[in-house]
């Protein structure tokens, strides 16, 4: 599977199957930016973005979001400097895919909007 059907499986709540291999943490981290640059803006209060990622953390709280790291990486993608170099590379890749997919959902992406996001990030 490649990262961009993995994106879109785990955007549309459908099995994604294995995930991807070499290479998908980039097209994870380029789909994640695209989308935090559609939902936010550089000034917005942080409140929006806690509110965000706590609704993502809230609807599958089995995954286990890491919402503090989430936080961070969405206002590191929002051009802020804040420290990022500690976190774990599997939280990263877990908020990349996980946020991902919640923007897609809270932005009420189309079929055809989805698919070309993940071709911008591809």
């Amino acid at each position: 599977m490649t990262a961009g059907a993995f994106l879109r499986a785990t955007a549309t709540n459908t099995p994604a199957g294995d995930p991807p291999g070499d290479g998908a943490e980039e097209v994870f981290d380029a789909a994640f930016r695209l989308a935090v640059g559609l939902r936010f803006k550089p000034e917005m209060p942080l409140a929006t973005i806690t509110a965000t990622v706590r609704a993502a953390a809230g609807r599958h709280p089995e995954l286990k979001l890491p919402v503090r790291e989430a936080e961070m990486l969405i206002r590191e993608a929002l051009g802020e400097t804040v420290p990022t170099a500690e976190i774990a590379a599997t939280d990263t890749v877990k908020v990349h895919v996980l946020m991902f997919a919640a923007l897609v959902e809270e932005l009420a992406l189309t079929d055809a909007e989805l698919d070309e996001l993940i071709a911008q990030a591809g």
